[in-house]
């Protein structure tokens, strides 16, 4: 399963991401996760300066659910 890290805020993305089979933990238990879901609120997710991984990292920010599983799809290379 997928784990995908998505901002608490966006509960909408969240539940149609566990509906679409991800496995969705909040940004807080990332380690591992293969991908990122903000909410544009935040510059800096978790205040991380130094990235060890280069995952995607999709702001939700004016998109539809829809439109960030697409994203997502995209960009994990599953559609």
């Amino acid at each position: 399963m997928t784990k995908i890290a998505v901002d608490e805020n966006l509960s909408n993305v969240r539940s149609l991401l566990t509906q679409e089979g991800f496995e969705v933990v909040p940004p807080a238990e990332s380690s591992g996760a293969s991908a990122f879901v903000i909410s544009g609120m935040q510059e800096n997710l978790l205040g991380i300066e130094d990235i060890t991984e280069a995952v995607p990292v999709v702001d939700a920010r004016g998109m539809t659910p829809q439109e960030v599983l697409s994203s997502l799809k995209d960009r994990l290379g599953k559609r």
